[in-house]
């Protein structure tokens, strides 16, 4: 959920994009719930959820709409106005083609020249790569890194209204620490404070937001957990002095929340707009890693703590040898594997494929197994098995356990 003044009238509207298993939609409403507009974001097929940002990248004095796909697919950044045309026409990548765990956004203007800069964080597989663009998605050379380069836990952003002018704040997405980081953005990145959100033995992550809560000009950080625990809102000061909490939702709901501050009500005094999400906790906390194949998606998920680690396109059995929808476990890894079947002579289906790599055994004779053949993935293409590209067979065979879980469905 995001929320600003879209279509020029003067007043800030809702703008809110579809969470996962959705048609990837936005829609906009009126402050009172009334719908103004509905358009898709993505491509049909895509179920991985949309995250939206809402700020005036061009300078006309009219917001614009600016979405991320969550996990599953090419990290796409489009910018969009209130009937859904494409500002910019085709989107641009926030970060490598091959990075499918997810975008989150900021947008503000950071430079004060009337047009907001794009701001990028990376999901869960991705480094805390923060990405700063122009409203043209042209790079703006301030990258940096929130954290330790090698952590792959997602991260979260807002941007801070302060009087020493617009300052980016990081919030640790999944399973580290609930750390927050506040930073000024000059000719580079200067890391102004660090504090816990939450317990720092706390493994919900944190997300971040941003409220004016006393209407003087200066916006206080506002964080809430990602699923797992009760959907508490805590307001700190820029310095990390907590000032208020709430629990704004049913105490047994455990998922996590999407936050927006606007001027509902026309007064000039900042309202609180929350909604809950599908808690983004998908396995059981305590189990240390899943895999998952949805055979519908053809996609493998890869899972830590319940949060995604990596998801990648494969190809399952075809229809007249289907892949088998089980709940199994990795029964055995085997670093190079010759499979090879006969349905008798001549027969078209006949095959014989030596020096395979990466074999995850799974059930009975079926493998998860990387497959230099063919680059078809996303089509069903095997005698049941399930064929992955071998970069992301190597790293499926390096991350997977004899005992991991292992899930396929339809």
């Amino acid at each position: 959920m995001a929320a600003g003044d879209v279509d020029g009238d003067g007043a800030d509207e809702l703008v809110f994009g579809a969470g996962p298993d959705h048609a990837p939609v936005v829609r906009l409403y009126e402050t009172d719930g009334t719908l103004i507009k509905e358009f898709r974001a993505y491509e049909e097929w895509f179920k991985g959820g949309v995250r939206v940002a809402v700020a005036d990248v061009d300078g006309d004095g009219i917001d614009e709409i600016i979405t991320a796909p969550g996990p599953g697919m090419k990290p796409l950044i489009h910018v969009f106005n209130a009937q859904g045309e494409h500002k910019l026409e085709g989107g641009a990548l926030a970060y490598a083609e091959t990075f499918q765990g997810g975008v989150r956004l900021a947008a503000h203007d950071m430079d004060g020249d009337g047009s907001a800069e794009i701001i990028t964080v990376p999901g869960p597989g991705g480094g805390p790569h923060v990405r700063i663009f122009n409203g043209r998605m042209e790079n703006a050379g301030l990258d940096f890194f929130a954290f330790d380069e090698g952590m792959r836990d997602g991260i979260t952003v807002t941007v801070l209204r302060t009087m020493r002018g617009p300052q980016i704040v990081i919030g640790m997405e999944s399973w580290q620490r609930p750390i927050v980081r506040r930073f000024l953005l000059t000719d580079r990145a200067h890391l102004l404070r660090e504090f816990y959100a939450f317990d720092p033995d706390s493994k919900s992550g944190v997300s971040v937001s941003a409220f004016d809560v006393d209407s003087d000009g200066v916006d206080e950080i506002v964080a809430s957990q990602n699923g797992g625990t009760t959907s508490e809102v805590r307001i700190y000061d820029m310095f990390g002095t907590l000032h208020d909490k709430y629990l704004l939702h049913d105490p047994l709901f455990r998922g996590a929340l999407s936050i927006a501050q606007l001027d509902a009500d026309g007064d000039a005094q900042m309202e609180l707009a929350t909604v809950a999400l599908a808690p983004l906790v998908v396995s059981p906390e305590d189990e240390e890693k899943r895999i998952v194949v949805n055979l519908s998606q053809q996609r493998l998920y890869a899972y830590e703590h319940g949060r995604i680690a990596k998801t990648f396109l494969i190809s399952s059995g075809t229809y007249r040898y289907p892949t088998p929808a089980v709940e199994t476990t990795v029964l055995e890894k085997i670093p190079v594997k010759r499979y090879r079947w006969s349905y008798g002579a001549n027969h078209p289906d006949n095959y014989d494929l030596p020096n395979v790599e990466y074999n995850l055994r799974i059930y009975g004779p079926i493998y998860i197994h990387g497959a230099y053949w063919h680059n078809n993935f996303g089509y069903r293409m095997s005698h049941g098995c399930i064929n992955v590209d071998e970069p992301d067979a190597e790293w499926v065979y390096g991350w997977a356990d004899v005992g991991t879980p292992v899930k396929t469905h339809y």
